[in-house]
């Protein structure tokens, strides 16, 4: 299997995670969300697979290329 690496685009605060580990997910999905300048941005899922890693926790502050999520498909 193929693994895709979710990065960070943004810097800033992940306000909610949609997934975790072992979750099937399809391409578009909401991974997480990141809170940048007062504005919530959703990560959405590059590929449809499943979850293998999650790097993040809410509350927590993410920089530019930070992972977020590792996917297999």
């Amino acid at each position: 299997m193929a693994k895709e690496v979710v990065e960070a685009p943004i810097v800033g605060k992940i306000l909610r995670v949609h997934v975790q580990s072992g979750d099937k997910i399809e391409e578009g999905d909401v991974i997480c969300e990141i809170e940048s300048m007062k504005m919530e941005n959703p990560i959405l899922a590059p590929v449809s697979g499943t979850v293998n890693e999650v790097s993040i926790s809410p509350g927590q502050t993410v920089k530019v290329g930070e992972v977020i999520a590792v996917i297999e498909y």
